[in-house]
């Protein structure tokens, strides 16, 4: 966790992070994990397709992923790989809205988390997998931080605002 040292170092109270199942990701010693999310990750395709999806049924088909440098760029790779095969990248992004507007275009296919999908998206299908991907989205504060009241008002209003997922 990139940002969870900063955490430790009582630079920072809270942190909000994602993590991918097939990308977990660490919590420090000291740290406690608050306000969880989970949310399935979608496959984005022009046109319509019977869902839920398989991945292996679209290794032919060009692929529209986040930069390299992000997690999401990591989870891709191994969804891939899990289903046999290794995308073949076409574009890259770090906003997923791109990448959904490409799919929508034509020009690929991509994996998205659900809350990350604009609202409304035209001429693109979000397809449930059959293996299912998750995204989780958590705060993070040092042991005991909680219960300091202005932590504890932000931990509850991040509560409070949280969907339930998709």
């Amino acid at each position: 966790m990139s940002r969870s040292p900063r955490c430790t170092r009582r630079e920072v109270d809270i942190v909000v992070v994602h993590s991918y199942s097939l990308v977990p990701r660490n919590i420090p010693p000291r740290c406690e994990e608050r306000v969880p999310l989970e949310e399935p990750v979608l496959l984005a395709a022009a046109g319509q397709v019977a869902s839920p999806v398989r991945l292996a049924d679209f290794a032919d088909e060009p692929w529209l992923v986040p930069t390299s440098d992000l997690s999401c760029y990591e989870m891709i790779q191994r969804a891939c790989g899990a289903a046999g095969f290794v995308p073949s990248v076409v574009a890259e992004s770090a906003d997923f809205s791109v990448l959904v507007a490409l799919a929508a275009a034509g020009a690929g296919v991509a994996l998205v988390p659900a809350m990350a999908v604009p609202s409304g998206p035209v001429g693109v299908g979000l397809h449930e997998l059959a293996e299912p991907l998750t995204r989780k989205v958590f705060a993070v504060t040092r042991s005991g931080l909680a219960r300091r009241p202005d932590v504890r008002a932000v931990l509850d209003e991040l509560a409070r605002v949280t969907p339930s997922g998709r």
